[in-house]
């Protein structure tokens, strides 16, 4: 067969692919996001910043992509992967946890050997693992594994502890579509939601994961999943926008509303955000923001004003700039109030947002390849970083 046919038989399955993608998350997975109550810091509040190395000793040449979850007991949980370089097959997916105010030493949870004989399948590569806390304290590791090529062959997996992690179900792959099940990625903070129960899937935990995909042009997209006791019920989505935005962080307004906000494949080197009404079903058109993007990860939340931030890399070119930024009218507009970073020698890259039941901000991200940094505040310190920057001179 010509080549030119194999290639334009992978195009069309590709078009399939994104064709069938469902626009609805259905009534079986979810109605809404869970948006909880947040504490209001009392105004007079001691503002508080604090920096520290997750893995000081580690001493692993690569290191990429950490994430935070919050434990059943209240206390942190980190997760990355690494290993020799990016695509190595020896890579491993490392947790530690925040035991008494200091990290447990770094542990591997998943190893390629384990995949593989889980899968009955050689991998090249792992990597992006997220985890999922439900309420009955069982903890779902979703990450992806790639079988060859780069990441555009990436595919997504999951497994489930229910004794904090020291042990883990069967790896499993997902089945995101019938066609072209392979360039799914996971990547920044799930979203809990308001669950539903059916005949089909019982009350359970419900959860929407930011999703991306990587084959033939870039996508921003939502795994909807649900858990049913004997295992989870999966769906993906689509947000609208074309093939130039990828790696959306998901910010909850309210039960329907939330905005997206994406980082840029295109020439315009800007973050741009696109916005639900109906709880993730449908969403408008991705716009830029004022905001720049050197094609990075990003972060965001919302704090208990309704106010947002976002992590970012205040550049279009490189990742040496680690940067805050605010917003009070729902990311229609952003001002920076504090740079975290800038050492031209170093990349900050990747940052990973998350606000604890405690009221406190934790972000955590990659520096110089091999370290993960992580920054914890209070919305004390963003409101003086706010009202500092709006009485500098103009």
């Amino acid at each position: 067969m010509p080549l030119w046919i194999r290639w334009m038989f992978v195009v069309v399955m590709a078009i399939l692919a994104g064709a069938v993608v469902r626009q609805e998350c259905g009534d079986s997975i979810a109605k809404g996001f869970e948006v909880k109550t947040l504490p209001i810091p009392s105004k007079d509040s001691t503002p508080l910043f604090q920096e520290e190395i997750i893995n000081k000793d580690q001493n692993l040449p690569f290191i990429h992509v950490c994430s935070l979850v919050e434990l059943a007991g209240g206390e942190l949980g980190a997760l990355w992967y690494g290993g020799p370089y990016e695509y190595c097959h020896d890579n491993c997916i490392y947790y530690s946890s925040l035991n008494k105010g200091s990290w447990t030493p770094p542990r591997a949870i998943m190893t390629p050997e384990k995949i593989e004989r889980d899968l009955g399948r050689p991998i090249r590569c792992l990597g992006n693992p997220l985890l999922l806390v439900n309420r009955n304290g069982s903890m779902r590791l979703l990450f992806v594994t790639i079988a060859m090529g780069r990441w555009s062959g990436a595919q997504i997996n999951t497994c489930l502890s229910k004794d904090g992690g020291v042990s883990w179900s069967q790896v499993e792959r997902l089945t995101l579509s019938p066609l072209c099940n392979f360039s799914e990625l996971v990547r920044n903070r799930p979203l809990p939601l308001l669950t539903v129960a059916t005949e089909t899937a019982p009350s359970g935990d419900s959860w929407c994961v930011p999703l991306y995909q990587e084959l033939i042009g870039k996508f921003p997209e939502l795994l909807w999943l649900k858990e049913t006791g004997d295992g989870a019920l999966v769906q993906k989505s689509r947000i609208a926008g074309g093939c130039a935005t990828l790696q959306p962080s998901l910010v909850p307004l309210d039960k329907e509303r939330a905005v997206a906000l994406l980082r840029d494949w295109t020439q315009a080197k800007r973050i741009f955000i696109s916005r639900t009404k109906d709880g993730g079903i449908t969403w408008t058109d991705p716009i830029a923001t004022s905001l720049p993007n050197p094609d990075a990860g990003i972060s965001g939340i919302r704090l208990s004003d309704g106010n947002l931030i976002i992590a970012y890399n205040d550049s279009v070119i490189l990742r040496e700039k680690l940067s805050l930024a605010f917003s009070d009218d729902s990311g229609a507009s952003w001002k920076n109030i504090f740079q975290l970073e800038h050492d031209p020698d170093a990349c900050s890259s990747y940052p990973f947002l998350m606000r604890t039941s405690d009221g406190l901000i934790h972000m955590v991200y990659t520096h110089d390849g091999d370290d993960i940094k992580m920054l914890t505040i209070n919305e004390s310190w963003i409101t003086a970083q706010v009202v500092g920057m709006e009485k500098r001179p103009q």
